[in-house]
């Protein structure tokens, strides 16, 4: 009887599932950290002409090894490793850009793009990709003229423009450290962003991921958010005192959970200021419940009480003259009473 015959190497396995055990190698974590403006990363993308190219990034390098394995392997992998693009820099965006332009095949292959900065190379990419459901934009500051006129910041008018054209399903926003709301920048990007809401009828998710407050920048965008078709979830770092702005889009009806964080904790307490004050409407509390994840306060155990033996004295009570005698009795010292004190080394009273 013949035996069957076992695969031996990866490369004789179904490309369906050698494509799932790279991708897990290969897409990059969810959240990327910002990096401060002062950090240069070396450009780095698997491209024809860098594939070669050393790279001191342990994280790009880990990702990229999977397609040097085999020519079969970079032909799986390559889209995949392509469905997220991180773009922490001008420079970043505009390599990739110059790939895509070379491999068109490419840009079909991206999903999710994670842009570090506001740049016109930036919204190049975006509008190269006609397949992106997912951004995650950092919004910086205008170097040239942060207090200026928004009409010169032509890099965030781009990235602006080429959003109008995405249906986006994902959408998160953060901001650099500098990054103030009251900034002409951050307050453009808000507000243009609040006016594509209504263009993007399949959006599920949004994600504030700063602490965000009701101003007159942000209050367009909650509104926004208030009437988008199929929103589903929010997510947004914990305010640290109340503001209307959860209350705002939690008036959403297609929206079932809001998730509060707080960076650097599994949960949130109940006790906090804004907990406190959104418990007193019950459509938002509920939603917050759903989402979020609460820390249990540590309970204070205390000894019990043991019962006092029951009092032989009657229950009626104390004239003020029995008073003063219970109270001369047990001020008396215990060597004016006939008890036989235990004498110091012995084990037993006599």
């Amino acid at each position: 009887m013949a035996s069957t015959q076992v695969p031996t190497s990866l490369s004789s396995f179904p490309e369906e599932l050698l494509a799932r055990i790279i991708a897990y190698c290969v897409i990059p974590p969810q959240v990327f950290p910002v990096r401060p403006p002062w950090h240069i990363q070396p450009i780095f993308f698997p491209c024809p002409s860098s594939l070669a190219r050393p790279t001191p990034h342990t994280s790009t390098r880990a990702r990229f090894s999977p397609l040097l394995v085999s020519r079969q392997f970079l032909r799986i992998g390559t889209p995949i490793y392509y469905q997220t693009l991180h773009l922490p820099t001008a420079a970043h965006a505009a390599r990739v850009l110059e790939t895509l332009v070379a491999q068109p095949v490419l840009a079909g292959a991206v999903h999710r793009v994670v842009l570090g900065c506001v740049s016109l190379e930036g919204a190049r990419v975006l509008r190269a990709c006609e397949r992106i459901e997912d951004v995650d934009i950092c919004i910086d500051v205008y170097e040239a003229n942060p207090q200026g006129d928004a009409a010169d910041d032509q890099d965030a008018q781009a990235l602006c423009d080429a959003l109008d054209q995405i249906d986006l399903k994902h959408l998160t926003i953060r901001r650099t450290s500098d990054a103030y709301l009251t900034l002409t920048r951050p307050k453009y990007l808000l507000e243009r962003i609040a006016k594509a809401v209504p263009g993007w009828f399949n959006l599920e998710s949004v994600h504030y991921a700063l602490k965000i407050s009701s101003t007159p920048a942000t209050r367009p965008l909650a509104k926004a958010l208030s009437h988008a078709p199929k929103l589903r979830s929010l997510k947004g770092q914990l305010p640290a005192i109340w503001n209307d702005l959860f209350l705002t889009i939690s008036k959403n009806p297609t929206l079932e959970q809001i998730a509060l964080y707080v960076e650097g904790v599994d949960g949130i307490l109940h006790t906090t200021m804004y907990m406190m004050e959104a418990k007193k409407h019950a459509h938002l509390s509920e939603l917050i419940k759903i989402g979020t994840s609460f820390i249990r306060t540590r309970a204070h155990t205390t000894a019990a009480a043991l019962p006092s033996p029951p009092s032989t004295r009657p229950s009626t009570p104390l004239s003020a003259s029995r008073v003063k005698e219970v109270a001369a009795e047990l001020m008396t010292p215990r060597l004016s009473q006939n008890v036989s004190l235990p004498v110091e080394g012995s084990s037993h009273v006599s």
